[in-house]
């Protein structure tokens, strides 16, 4: 049987071109992806904006564009919730991510031995 560490959900909701919590828990997710932790990003609201190419307001962004690629390269996956407006930036991201409804929402972060709120 396979020694794995918790799982981590990472409720991002934070508007990023607001707040430096996005870009930090980009950059803590990234941290703790190296050890054994199962990591799982959830971002909702307007935070889906970390995901976007075209985004250039975005607070702490050489923080979000040094660490992206680095989450993505461990194969920690990113959920953006259905009904969030920052969706809308998502047209061109470069980087993979998985729309869910409100219900896989809820089942994502109950499923979490810890769910850290940015």
């Amino acid at each position: 049987m396979e020694d794995t560490g918790p799982k981590i959900v990472f409720l991002i909701r934070s508007n990023p071109c607001e707040s430096h919590r996005p870009a930090e828990a980009i950059r803590i997710a990234a941290g703790l992806g190296v050890g054994k932790n199962l990591i799982k990003i959830l971002l909702s609201g307007e935070a889906p904006r970390v995901l976007s190419s075209e985004e250039e307001e975005l607070i702490d962004i050489e923080i979000i564009e040094k660490f992206l690629p680095f989450i993505e390269e461990m194969g920690i996956p990113f959920y953006v919730e259905r009904d969030s407006p920052g969706q809308a930036a998502l047209k061109s991201s470069p980087y993979g991510f998985r729309t869910i409804g409100t219900e896989e929402s809820s089942e994502l972060l109950a499923g979490g031995h810890y769910v850290l709120v940015f």
